[in-house]
């Protein structure tokens, strides 16, 4: 394991994990931009919309966990960090529920129906095991399920039924955010100044932007 990354000083205040930070908020920028290109589209969808809420709460869930969870860590209470978990965990649940409703119309009315209350009851459990223990493992945990069960397993039958682009393009989203996954869990980086947690983040940004262009390329098609 590597050791800490250093703290720098910026305007007379040290910054904790700034590389960490750093990372985090360029992938917060890439998922606000998807935003605002989704929000921009003429399309007025209940899938559209799920999109885009996505991009904007990972978008919030990323900044937060750059500021609070690594940058300010050390002035603030552990159960700061909560803010930037809880957003995550909304933002997996609001994309799940994406490619739920988009695979309506290929499934059977009472999967669709079923998948869609477990979404709600899934995401409740996560919470509030996380907020009871405080317990990052509960956050991944939920980040892991929702995209290896929900999203690959919707979305990987969307293609399998119509082969169409924008299922592809988030399939490989979210084979390369398993990347990403790998090695932040298994803690392999390259330098203390670019660790574990910065290359994940960087397999994230990939992933941000093959997940917006198969959203696009699904609420166009």
């Amino acid at each position: 394991m590597l050791d800490p990354q250093p703290s720098i000083e910026l305007f007379g205040l040290v910054l904790y994990e700034p590389v960490n930070t750093l990372t985090d908020v360029f992938v917060s920028i890439i998922c606000f931009v998807a935003y605002i290109k989704l929000n921009a589209l003429p399309q007025n969808s209940e899938v559209q919309k799920l999109f885009k809420y996505y991009f904007l709460s990972m978008s919030l869930a990323t900044f937060l966990g750059g500021v609070l969870g690594h940058a300010l860590i050390h002035y603030l209470p552990f159960y700061m960090k909560l803010p930037g978990w809880i957003t995550s965990m909304l933002s997996i649940a609001l994309l799940e529920r994406a490619v739920i409703q988009y695979s309506r119309k290929w499934i059977d009315p009472k999967i669709g129906a079923f998948f869609s209350k477990l979404n709600i009851i899934e995401l409740l459990v996560f919470l509030i095991l996380s907020l009871v223990t405080l317990n990052f493992q509960f956050v991944l945990f939920h980040a892991g399920y929702g995209m290896a069960i929900i999203v690959t397993g919707f979305t990987g039958f969307v293609y399998y039924k119509v082969k169409n682009k924008g299922s592809k393009q988030i399939l490989i989203g979210v084979l390369v955010s398993s990347i990403g996954a790998f090695f932040f869990v298994f803690k392999i980086g390259l330098d203390k100044w670019f660790n574990h947690i910065d290359i994940s983040h960087v397999f994230m940004m990939m992933a941000s932007v093959l997940f917006y262009k198969g959203a696009r390329n699904l609420i166009e098609g």
